[in-house]
């Protein structure tokens, strides 16, 4: 009996985990804060990802910094989702000031309530190691036309295609070396308003004015991809307002775009 399946996976993990840990060691007196705070944010991660219809394929499993999600290649229910509630569970970390980077890959992977293994999940953690790099959740483009060919087969309704196109641009862009990526920059003003978002860019330019401090070049390049994605905001703001009129009568977007300074 053939045990794999052909699913759409994520793998996605913490970044600085390890130092979050050590802190909670050596900072005895901020131990029980910082221990709430990592188990708030993990279940956070399983929440938002299991927001789900009950009849699904989609299943999550959490160990340490990780989370590993997939569903069925055809789950017509979870491909129009997907990408959104990633998007949505990267924004709630960003906003414990917990930056992730993972991967989505679609292949051959058992995955149940106990266990997950599969040429898919060695994929996406293959990816997420070594070509996400930046704090970034990445897939390819044949993802992508693998859920949409899934989506829409079968159906005689055309707004499926353009559902599935509206809602892939909607949380995802490409980035310089074709991989595409789940914003969550401009794009968390979809889940955040008025005082959150203000707070939210605001740590967020903060992180990465610190990050750049750091001695090691390669954590400097990482900070630096999201200084120039973060200087990018104001402008997307306003495309984005002007195709779509999203932000209408937004004043916390017109108070952020308006005091909006690069880095």
């Amino acid at each position: 009996m053939e045990l794999y399946e052909n699913r759409v996976v994520l793998f996605l993990d913490i970044l600085g985990f390890q130092k979050i840990i050590d802190e909670t060691v050596v900072k005895e007196k901020e131990q029980t804060e910082k221990v709430r705070h990592i188990i708030e944010a993990l279940q956070e991660m399983k929440n938002i990802v299991s927001l789900i219809p009950k009849e699904t394929s989609k299943i999550v499993t959490q160990f340490s910094d990780s989370i590993v999600v997939s569903f069925k290649e055809d789950d017509t229910k979870e491909i129009s989702t997907f990408i959104g509630n990633i998007n949505r569970m990267i924004v709630a970390l960003f906003s414990k000031g917990i930056l992730c980077r993972g991967a989505i890959s679609y292949g051959k992977l058992f995955h149940n309530d106990e266990f997950v293994l599969g040429p898919a999940l060695v994929e996406a953690y293959q990816t997420e190691t070594e070509a996400a790099i930046y704090p970034r959740v990445i897939f390819d483009k044949s993802v992508l036309d693998i859920m949409k060919s899934n989506y829409t087969a079968n159906s005689t309704h055309s707004y499926r295609a353009v559902h599935f196109d509206s809602t892939i641009g909607l949380h995802s862009k490409k980035d310089s070396d074709d991989k595409y990526f789940i914003d969550y920059f401009a794009n968390a003003s979809q889940y955040l308003e008025n005082e959150s978002l203000v707070n939210y860019y605001s740590s967020m330019r903060s992180i990465i004015i610190n990050g750049l401090k750091h001695k090691s070049a390669g954590v400097k390049a990482k900070y630096g991809w999201m200084r120039n994605k973060y200087n990018k905001i104001a402008k997307d703001f306003i495309a984005i307002d002007s195709e779509e009129g999203l932000f209408y009568k937004r004043d916390d977007i017109k108070l952020i775009t308006e005091s909006f300074k690069i880095l």
